[in-house]
């Protein structure tokens, strides 16, 4: 990652919050809109760049891989409360770390196919990924601010723990950076991160279905984000 690519993600959590707090912020349906267009890029980038390259740079291993980060963020989910499906649970007794924790964890190894091999030899890829993460940072930057000033957490400390958060993905990125020399490295990363956005993107798409009911609105978010990912592959 280049030292733009960490200020856009760092800057882009923090604009959010920023106005979340202290002006005018997206309407609860218009985060849900936005968290279904986000849902449907990731899986789009997911079929259309992670595993393909995953599994043509090692076919052995990305299987177990992508299973692994599938498991890993349905154990995740139960600490995050579901926040990166856009959930809010207000916690009564201040900061509510294992929800921070986990969805530090997970923003952390999001960041780890972001690093500067995979940049060398994934442009495409990068960049798609880089896009994904900062559309579905918006409305988890919202639900996390909206859970934390409920909990009766001051605007600054919000401000600092959503700047805290910020930062995790750039991290993951960089240790990934002394990890990730081969190839093989290159896959497992792309893997294990498929694993977590498939199971974020398909349930965020079923509770967006939930009803039943044919939303033309919400349809065409989706079929927006697929089309985005799309754009990104060519």
């Amino acid at each position: 990652m280049s030292f733009i690519e960490y200020a856009i993600l760092i800057g882009a959590v923090m604009l959010v919050a920023v106005m979340f707090l202290y002006g005018k912020s997206l309407s609860s349906s218009n985060t849900k809109l936005l968290n279904a267009f986000s849902a449907a890029f990731l899986i789009g980038i997911c079929f259309t760049e992670l595993l393909p390259e995953s599994y043509g740079l090692n076919h052995t291993q990305t299987g177990i891989f992508v299973l692994i980060g599938f498991l890993l963020q349905l154990i995740l989910g139960v600490f995050s409360e579901g926040i990166e499906h856009g959930h809010a649970h207000p916690h009564k007794h201040g900061i509510p770390y294992g929800v921070l924790f986990s969805l530090g964890a997970h923003a952390f190894i999001e960041g780890m196919p972001l690093n500067s091999h995979t940049h060398e030899h994934l442009e495409n890829l990068h960049h798609a990924l880089m896009t994904g993460i900062l559309i579905h940072n918006v409305p988890i930057t919202i639900v996390l601010a909206t859970m934390l000033l409920h909990s009766g957490i001051s605007k600054g400390k919000i401000l600092l723990i959503l700047f805290l958060f910020s930062l995790l993905s750039p991290l993951g990125a960089t240790v990934a950076n002394y990890f990730v020399i081969t190839e093989q490295f290159i896959a497992i990363p792309l893997a294990l991160v498929a694993g977590i956005l498939l199971h974020i993107s398909t349930t965020i798409l079923f509770e967006a279905a939930d009803s039943h009911k044919f939303n033309l609105i919400k349809m065409l978010v989706i079929v927006l984000g697929l089309a985005g990912a799309l754009l990104a592959h060519h």
